[in-house]
């Protein structure tokens, strides 16, 4: 039986300093002052007879006993918010509410159409559609803020209670503004292409040790004039002013690439950016709005 000193706000601090890393931003994204969360956290600590977080400087990180806590109260916490939504939302057996992660590519390429497919198919729900870096999507999912991850295969560690399914392969392009002198040319090396600014990937990103590696290969060990971008309205504007070089996953660029604001470069060498696929948590089924809306995203990728 669960101790019933445990209130949800003490769930909900904990799960939100989690995600943060800090207590005062989990207090602005809660509409609590620090000292409120930071009393809920202390409180639930005494509770448990452990202690969940490392405090410092840098923030607030979970101890290993924290960790264990939160693969369980964070998989409780949805559940009950998916209860409520369903209720408060309810217009059929594909109604409620859903939530989806995607990379800025699919989030641009894939679910448009998704979307529009299984509104065709009597989806009724109320979805949200979050875009951001595949490491934070998959975080995200494993602390149950996401039903459903459509994204990178990471690394092996990363997707532990995750299942992962492919939908598709997507290649990196190395794209510029049209009339650009690399575009118009015979395929060139990487040397010639760091000749130029580039806008690259973070490094957290999934794709960035391909890309360095790319480089390393060809014995540039390091870009002096690089820009570190996730944002594609910001690249495609640069790239589009500049003589820039922007290096990117196919799929964020495949419209500019279409419609001829951006140009491709013809590169010596080919790099892939991996699988593309759905991530869900293992053994956790989808719900009949989010069974719908997976099929409706892999009719859509296998029309690619």
């Amino acid at each position: 039986m669960i101790d019933g000193r445990i209130k949800l706000r003490h769930i909900a601090c904990f799960l939100e300093v989690a995600a943060r890393a800090g207590f005062g931003r989990a207090g602005v994204s809660l509409h609590l002052t620090q000292p409120a969360v930071s009393r809920a956290i202390a409180e639930l600590e005494e509770i448990l007879g452990v202690c969940l977080f490392e405090r410092g400087r840098g923030g607030a990180a979970l101890t290993q006993q924290g960790e264990a806590f939160r693969a369980h109260a964070g998989t409780a916490y949805a559940e009950l918010q998916r209860g409520i939504d369903t209720l408060r939302n309810a217009g059929g057996p594909a109604g409620g509410a859903f939530s989806i992660g995607a990379l800025p590519t699919v989030a641009a390429r894939i679910m448009p159409q998704a979307m529009l497919r299984a509104k065709a198919l009597g989806l009724a729900a109320a979805v949200t559609i979050d875009a951001g870096p595949n490491g934070w999507l998959l975080d995200q999912l494993k602390q149950s803020r996401l039903d459903l991850v459509v994204g990178r295969l990471a690394e092996p560690q990363a997707m532990l209670g995750l299942a992962f399914e492919h939908l598709y392969s997507e290649p990196i392009v190395f794209v510029t503004r049209p009339g650009h002198p690399l575009a118009i040319g015979q395929s060139v090396g990487m040397a010639e292409i760091a000749r130029y600014t580039l806008l690259v990937p973070s490094k957290g990103s999934i794709i960035r040790p391909e890309i360095d590696r790319l480089f390393i290969l060809e014995g540039i060990a390091r870009v002096d004039d690089a820009i570190e971008t996730v944002d594609p309205s910001f690249g495609r504007a640069f790239t589009r002013a500049s003589d820039a070089v922007w290096i990117i996953s196919h799929g964020v660029v495949a419209g500019d690439l279409t419609e001829g604001n951006l140009v491709r470069v013809p590169v010596t060498t080919t790099i892939s950016g991996g699988p593309v696929g759905l991530t869900t948590r293992a053994g956790v089924p989808l719900s009949p709005a989010g069974q719908i809306l997976v099929g409706a995203i892999r009719e859509t990728a296998r029309g690619l």
